[in-house]
């Protein structure tokens, strides 16, 4: 059974679609990836944000829902550092920098991870168990790292988790991106430091615009202005007008993303995407 009951209710990624009580009016009508389902699932979000006419009848989410802020120094359960071990082992080459050790867990996730609900959350019980509830972060990483399979905040938290196991500094974001519908729903990344500057990666919405047997790399290692086009998060979700003044508050306190002041270049070359085969859930 999935351990929510730690989290505080202000902040719960998965758990805000259909919630909302706010309108969203926008004028002009945007292209943007949403959280999203890989062919022969869910819907798959790509569609324009709504004219001003369509808008007011679009529900926004009312609330970001996060995790506990998490130390990145805070120890791994046995289990889960033995998962996070045996990746990293297989993905680390020698003389490998921060870029390389970047893209190389990036990779990973595209090409290992499905979208759909996260399983096993609760291994952590059978493999060295334990009176209290693992980290939040921690459990979402769970189904990604053992079965290959997660909503957009397990791709985060794994991911996040992942390349701190390759020794690279790296923090789990909560936000809002856009649906297929044009709605804002919850979503979730990964920022990470590379020589020094902080990036944003976005495993889920790559892993959903890989198609045709390539990964394109939009969503890989992007400055704060390049994201803003499709995600809200930290200051740029509290000056959005959307959420209580408790969840700014809640944002602003235990969340603080550090600022990504550009996209990195040069993007990669597009390349075969070696997709695994999806789990038998």
């Amino acid at each position: 059974m999935e351990r929510l009951d730690t989290v505080p209710a202000v902040i719960r990624p998965g758990r805000w679609k259909g919630r909302g009580l706010l309108a969203l009016a926008c004028a002009a009508a945007l292209v943007l990836a949403g959280c999203a389902q890989k062919p022969g699932g869910q819907a798959v979000p790509s569609a324009s944000l709504p004219a001003s006419s369509q808008a007011q009848q679009a529900p926004v989410p009312q609330a970001a829902s996060q995790p506990e802020a998490e130390s990145p120094g805070e120890s791994l359960h046995p289990y889960l550092e033995e998962l996070i071990s045996q990746t990293a082992s297989q993905l680390i080459q020698p003389g490998m920098g921060e870029y390389e050790r970047a893209k190389a867990a990036f990779d990973y996730m595209v090409e290992h991870t499905v979208l759909d609900q996260p399983i096993g959350l609760d291994l952590w019980r059978v493999h060295g168990g334990g009176d209290q509830p693992i980290p939040y972060l921690q459990q979402r990483a769970l189904s990604p790292l053992r079965f290959g399979v997660g909503m957009c905040e397990d791709y985060a938290a794994a991911l996040t988790l992942l390349l701190r196991g390759m020794g690279l500094e790296a923090q789990y974001v909560p936000g809002l991106t856009y649906s297929v519908e044009g709605n804002l729903v919850d979503h979730a990344w990964t920022v990470v430091r590379i020589d020094g500057v902080w990036y944003h990666l976005d495993s889920q919405l790559e892993d959903n615009i890989s198609r045709h047997g390539e990964i394109r790399y939009r969503y890989f290692l992007k400055g704060d202005a390049t994201l803003a086009g499709s995600h809200r998060w930290g200051r740029n979700l509290v000056s959005s007008g959307l959420l209580s003044p408790e969840q700014n508050a809640q944002i602003v306190e235990e969340f603080p993303t550090p600022a990504c002041p550009q996209d990195y270049a040069p993007v990669p070359p597009r390349r075969p995407l070696e997709e695994a085969p999806a789990p038998d859930l």
